[in-house]
């Protein structure tokens, strides 16, 4: 059997096998993590990463990049979101969220109209709901509604 240095070519073999089994593992992930990360925009995903790393430790530099991205600061344990679903929420899924901790601005709700095959809400989440609130099946989408607004480029005269 071929030796390198300490190893087996049979330990190192297994070593690599385990390895692509983790990864592999890993892509077929479904847990509440995985839902996040593929539900919630990256904008979304990084003003919560902001929260959480203020929430812990506090700086100065921080919270003056929060407040140039235009977050509201003024209870940093939640979030306000735009929830994307595929229809209105029934009684029981307003419950679930309710039960979450999320208060939800219900006469926000635009439906699916045209092109936009999903409706959507605004909502303040915990941001420690958000893995959660992405595991429902009936949300298609998390999007910050936290920003700088800006007029777009219109026509120029």
């Amino acid at each position: 059997m071929r030796k390198f240095p300490g190893y087996t070519f049979r330990t190192l073999s297994l070593l690599i096998a385990g390895v692509f089994l983790l990864a592999l593992a890993s892509c077929f992930s479904t847990g509440p993590d995985q839902q996040l990360t593929e539900k919630a925009s990256l904008e979304l995903i990084s003003q919560m990463n902001l929260r959480l790393s203020q929430l812990e430790q506090p700086t100065e530099t921080r919270l003056d990049e929060m407040l140039a991205q235009g977050m509201n600061v003024d209870d940093l344990r939640l979030q306000r979101l735009y929830i994307y679903l595929t229809g209105p929420l029934d009684p029981s899924q307003i419950t679930d969220l309710h039960e979450l901790g999320i208060t939800l601005y219900m006469n926000s709700w635009i439906p699916p109209v045209g092109a936009h095959p999903y409706g959507f809400l605004i909502a303040d989440a915990p941001v420690d709901a958000l893995e959660e609130l992405a595991a429902k099946a009936w949300v298609v989408k998390l999007d910050t509604a936290e920003g700088i607004i800006q007029p777009q480029a219109g026509p120029q005269s």
